[in-house]
C-alpha cells in the first residue's frame, strides 16, 4: 500500500469501514481513531486481566521515527486482514457483505489502490493460522486482533462462534482479556 502516512489513514479508513459493517456499538469508529480504539481496549483488556504490556501499541503513540510509522502501518493491516478475515467465518464474504463495503468504502474516499486490497483480501480464501501468526506472540497484538475481528462480525451463527474460540485458543489469549474485550463491545 506505500508506506506513508496516506496509506495508514487509507488502512485506518478502511478498518472503520469494515466496523462500520459490524456491531452496532462501533458505528461510530472511523479511520485512525479506530485503530486507536482497537489499540486502547486491547491495553484495557490485559491490565483487567493482570497483564502488564511490554509497551503501548503503537496506534496509541506518535510515530517519532520511519521504523516506527513502518510498525503502524504493519498493525494496521494485520488488524484490516484480521477484520476481512473473521468476515469470511461463516464460509465467506457473500457478494452484498462485499458491496455494502465498497460502498462504505467509497464513501470514505479511499483510493482505488485501497478498495484493490480489500477486494483481493476479501477474495482470498480464510487463513485462521496466517491471523494467529501474525500477532507475532504478541499479546497487545492479539487482544486487538481479537477485538477487531469480533467488531468485523455479528457472532451471532455457530461457525462465527466458533471462529472466535479458535482464534482467542489460538492467539493464546487469557480469557480474562478476551471476556473483558467482549463485555467492552456488548458481547459477552
Amino acid at each position: 500500500l506505500g508506506n506513508n502516512k496516506a496509506a495508514l489513514g487509507g488502512l485506518g479508513a478502511l478498518a472503520g469501514a469494515i466496523l462500520g459493517g459490524g456491531t452496532k456499538s462501533a458505528g461510530g469508529a472511523v479511520g485512525g481513531g479506530a485503530l486507536a480504539m482497537l489499540a486502547s481496549m486491547a491495553l484495557s483488556a490485559l491490565k483487567n486481566a493482570g497483564q502488564t504490556p511490554t509497551k503501548p501499541p503503537a496506534a496509541l503513540t506518535e510515530p517519532q521515527t520511519r521504523d516506527d510509522e513502518l510498525a503502524l502501518e504493519n498493525d494496521a493491516e494485520v488488524i484490516v486482514k484480521a477484520m476481512i478475515n473473521a468476515a469470511k467465518a461463516d464460509g465467506k464474504i457473500d457478494n452484498a457483505e462485499v458491496q455494502k463495503i465498497v460502498g462504505k468504502l467509497d464513501d470514505g474516499g479511499l483510493s482505488q489502490k485501497e478498495k484493490d486490497f480489500f477486494m483481493s483480501e476479501a477474495n482470498k480464501p480464510m487463513d485462521l493460522n496466517g491471523v494467529i501468526a501474525s500477532a507475532n506472540n504478541n499479546p497487545e497484538m492479539a487482544a486487538q486482533i481479537y477485538a477487531a475481528s469480533l467488531l468485523a462480525i455479528e457472532k451471532d451463527t455457530a461457525a462465527e462462534q466458533s471462529y472466535m474460540q479458535q482464534l482467542a485458543s489460538g492467539l493464546r489469549l487469557h480469557p480474562q482479556v478476551a471476556a473483558h474485550i467482549e463485555r467492552t463491545l456488548g458481547v459477552a
